[in-house]
Formats: C-alpha cells, structure tokens, sequence
C-alpha cells in the first residue's frame, strides 16, 4: 500500500513538474509592457502548502500597465505563489524596482506576471517526482519477489 502511495505521489509531483515548466515557457514568449508597481506589501500566505498558518507569509504587489490603449492592473509577481518568513518576503517585496516590466498574456492581458520563470521550482517537482516513481517501483518490486 505504501508503495503505491509513493507512486501515486511521484506521479502527481511529475504532473506539476511538467505543468510548471510547461506554463512557464509560453509565459516567458508574452509580450512586455512598462508597468509601475503602486502598492507593495506582506500578507498573509495563500498557499495550500504553508504548514502553520500565520507563520509564513507571502510578498504582495499591485502595478499598473496599458496595453493597447487599455489600463490594466496586476497583483501576480511570478507565475507561483510562495510563502516565506516575513524578513525574507519584505526582502522580496522591498527588491523590486518601482518600474516594471509587465509580461502579459496576449489572449487575455489581464493575465500577468513580473517573472516569467519558475524552472527551477518545475525541475524540483520533476526530480521528486522521478525519485518518488523509482522508490515506489523498487518497493513494489521488492514485494513481489519476497
């Protein structure tokens, strides 16, 4: 049972992985405007995987952006939400110049990002999720022949 748990994890981890990379390679093609952050904060973290609420908080932004005549505005700095300490998501936050460049998807332009990557987060994913199929295909293997 362990086993297959492990694989089904490793699979999942894969799919991330690969979805990951996958969005962030189309998302680095976008076009560029010239954006102006308005707003810069630390908030509270969103993400599914902060364990203990409170503790971990992620870095906020709000810029602005025309494209095509049309003002837009944007919160997403990359492509991923992450949740860290409060000195190291203010050291984010803080980092950021007041001029931008805003990659926006061309099918939606309201659809944006500040960093287009988040390979080295998808190759992680990747190499755990190989990892986690090999564990769990030695485990299951191991079973059968004892």
């Amino acid at each position: 049972m362990v086993a297959i748990v492990i694989l089904v994890i490793g699979a999942a981890a894969i799919f991330a992985g690969a979805s990951m990379w996958s969005a962030s390679r189309k998302a680095r093609g976008w076009p560029v405007a010239a954006g102006t952050i308005t707003e810069r904060a630390v908030g509270p973290s969103t993400t599914t995987g902060a364990s203990r609420p409170g503790r971990y908080v992620e870095p906020k932004v709000t810029y602005t952006y025309t494209v095509d005549g049309k003002p837009y505005t944007g919160h997403r700095i990359a492509l991923t939400t992450n949740a860290y300490d409060e000195a190291q998501a203010k050291k984010i936050v803080d980092a950021l110049p007041d001029r931008v460049d805003v990659h926006y998807n061309p099918a939606d332009p309201s659809d944006a990002v500040l960093q287009t990557s988040s390979i080295g987060l998808a190759m992680l994913a990747l190499a755990a999720g190989v990892i986690g199929i090999v564990a769990g295909a030695a485990m299951l293997l191991a079973r059968t022949r004892g």
